[in-house]
């Protein structure tokens, strides 16, 4: 509709034009809303207050204008169109209309929503990509829950997506893991040696000791820290496997950082640097000159001792990416890597490759809470709460609902108390109840003789009975839900999604109380059952792209 909508307008603007009515000016912007208030209409555009600003003449006159020429030649799923005192044009459109999408919907059934806008364009998108020095935590979680709903939102609009972690599997921290891991396994066998300052404290790491003593026997304190670096990196990585596995999420690829120095492509990544002249050294280290490109200082690549930067191997890892040919590159970050964005840009550019097929998004930061307080976490002294943690309590919908309720760029709160509350203030379970109650109106009335099947509801007869105010707020909230997928795919922002499910069970709870879907009227029953199935295929296929369940007993 919206799309209709805007094409109208833009004729209306040429013909406007074409008799020079107003000059003609480059990139009109045209944009629609919804009103959030009845009776102005279901949809409305500002049109007239912007081309009021760029002609300097009062937004009342050009609204005329406009909607003289529109009520000219009104096509025939516009009921009127009317000019509001502020400048707004709003739209009214004909109830058969809405009544059509309600058939659409019927006919659809989960593809309902779906495009090909992407036509199968290769998205890649890399996320979590957790150091595997310690189990994912809760921020882990909101990467985990961002990466794979924009993977489903892209595919839920035609692109062929695939998902990445990257493994940081060399430097210090994996030194550091061994050492914590041999510690650890001699203090089962009764030696008392304290842990390194900067090692790992957490009991993940008693557990993995305990974990190789059992498969390996008690016999191996004599091995040296790489030894048990290895053997804690396996099972370390097994474990976040399993988690992420348990949420709900199988990587395509599990990308390995030490792959790029054995397949020697940090060395030729520098190199290819070094050939577009941006790279120098000075102070007997090697600088990447990013400062050309954006950055807000120079980087170095390799230190004086000739030990190479993450930077280094994050280079090679981006050229990686772009030389396996994808036309999109997306990458989501926790809030401490933000400094990072430029630097990877700019190399990115100084390579030669488009950098706006890059995408970075940061994520902010979780506020872990129980029943309002503050959780405390510490990863330093091994005190924090893991993404398994939070799956057990509250379960992996909950977890994934409220992860995805706030924008990936503001700060989120997560209330375990509230994820767990079966009441209406919890929003996922207010959610999946409405589904619940879908499905419990629809086994009501297989049981009370209804006789009614897809081919029954898919053919319309009845759906002119849907009248009420209510009924036909409902509907036009399910004729919103392609624009919603296609708006919170492009934008990456899945939160737009929780949203929309909570105002759809919302207007969906209040017309089951005020109304009874199953009468003695046949037509009318029926009607309403072709009406609470499509808000059920909706409701289904909203919460799949959050990638949460739609139970139908609750």
């Amino acid at each position: 509709m919206q799309e209709k909508l805007i094409a109208l307008l833009h004729d209306t603007l040429e013909q406007i034009f074409s008799e020079d009515a107003l000059k003609r000016r480059d990139a009109i912007p045209i944009v629609l809303e919804v009103p959030s208030r009845k009776g102005q209409g279901d949809y409305a555009t500002p049109l007239a207050l912007s081309l009021a600003k760029m002609h300097k003449q009062p937004p009342s006159k050009i609204g005329s204008l406009i909607v003289s020429r529109l009520n000219l030649s009104l096509p025939n799923f516009v009921e009127k169109v009317e000019l509001a005192g502020a400048g707004y044009i709003n739209f009214f459109i004909k109830n058969d209309y809405w009544r059509e999408t309600l058939l659409e919907i019927l006919k659809t059934g989960e593809k309902y929503g779906q495009t090909n806008l992407g036509l199968g364009k290769k998205i890649l998108i890399e996320f979590v990509s957790a150091n595997p020095t310690g189990p994912l935590h809760v921020a882990h979680g909101r990467a985990a829950a961002l990466g794979d709903a924009f993977t489903r939102l892209l595919r839920a609009i035609g692109f062929t997506v695939e998902q990445e972690y990257y493994i940081n599997d060399m430097g210090n921290q994996m030194t550091l893991l061994g050492q914590s891991t041999k510690i650890r396994y001699r203090e089962l066998l009764g030696e008392k040696i304290e842990l390194p300052q900067d090692g790992y404290k957490g009991d993940y790491i008693i557990d993995i000791a305990k974990a190789l003593m059992k498969k390996e026997g008690d016999s191996l304190g004599g091995h040296d820290d790489s030894f048990f670096g290895q053997w804690s990196y396996k099972e370390m990585l097994s474990r976040i496997k399993d988690d992420l596995h348990a949420f709900g999420i199988n990587f395509d690829r599990w990308f390995r950082e030490a792959s790029l120095y054995e397949n020697k492509e940090v060395e030729a990544s520098i190199d290819l640097l070094r050939s577009k002249g941006v790279v120098y050294e000075a102070d007997g280290a090697v600088w990447v000159a990013t400062t050309r490109y954006g950055d807000d200082k120079d980087r170095v690549i390799a230190r004086q001792n000739g030990e190479m930067t993450y930077f280094a191997a994050d280079i090679a890892y981006h050229r990686n990416k772009f030389e396996r040919g994808y036309d999109r590159i997306i990458n989501i970050w926790g809030a401490d890597h933000h400094g990072y964005v430029a630097r990877v840009k700019a190399s990115v550019e100084a390579m030669g490759f488009p950098v706006d097929r890059l995408d970075i998004v940061i994520h902010q930061l979780v506020n872990l809470l129980r029943g309002g307080k503050p959780v405390a976490m510490s990863k330093r002294s091994g005190e924090f709460v893991t993404l398994k943690e939070v799956m057990e309590e509250v379960g992996v919908d909950a977890t994934r609902f409220f992860y995805l309720m706030r924008r990936s760029d503001t700060s989120l709160d997560f209330d375990l108390e509230l994820a767990k509350a079966t009441s209406d203030e919890n929003p996922v379970y207010y959610v999946q109840y409405a589904h619940a109650r879908l499905c419990s109106l629809r086994r009501v009335a297989t049981e009370q003789g209804v006789k009614y099947d897809k081919a029954v509801l898919e053919a319309g007869e009845n759906v002119a009975h849907l009248d009420l105010p209510e009924e036909m707020d409902l509907i036009k909230h399910l004729s919103f839900y392609p624009d919603l997928i296609k708006t919170a795919a492009t934008r990456l922002e899945p939160h737009r999604i929780n949203i929309y499910l909570s105002e759809l069970a919302g207007k969906l709870h209040r017309y089951y109380f005020s109304t009874r879907v199953i009468t003695g009227n046949t037509q009318q029953t029926l009607a309403r059952l072709s009406l609470i199935t499509a808000i059920q295929i909706v409701l289904k296929s909203a919460l799949d792209l959050l990638g949460v369940s739609a139970p139908e007993r609750m």
